[in-house]
């Protein structure tokens, strides 16, 4: 009895696991959503924890809920916010960049693109 309730658990905890979205934090700590695409990702803030994202440490952005970052599978970015821009990963996790604006997500991968494409 007691074997087949752990069994039972056990696919239940791995359900559920399996069940959450992924989401990434940024050094601000913003919290992004995940959704893959066939033309790369996008990340939505779903929740802007420490307020504004800070550009060239002069001019504070706000983060709202529901902004998008668009990753291309060719590095590229975008964002209605914030334009143009390119994203790069490192072994220490992976970074967006627009004009005057770096969004960061330190320890953290993102699985989007073969091998060793937009990387830094």
């Amino acid at each position: 009895m007691t074997r087949g309730f752990t069994s039972i658990l056990g696919i239940f905890l791995a359900g559920s696991v399996a069940a959450q979205d992924m989401q990434y934090l940024s050094t601000d700590g913003t919290l992004f959503s995940f959704e893959e695409n066939e033309h790369g990702a996008v990340l939505t803030s779903i929740e802007p924890l420490n307020g504004p994202l800070i550009v060239d440490e002069t001019e504070a952005i706000p983060i709202d809920v529901g902004d998008a970052l668009y990753l291309g599978r060719s590095c590229d970015a975008f964002s209605l916010e914030f334009g143009d821009g390119s994203w790069s990963w490192t072994n220490g996790g992976f970074i967006i960049d627009f004009p005057g604006l770096r969004v960061a997500f330190p320890g953290q991968a993102i699985d989007i693109v073969p091998d060793n494409r937009c990387r830094i």
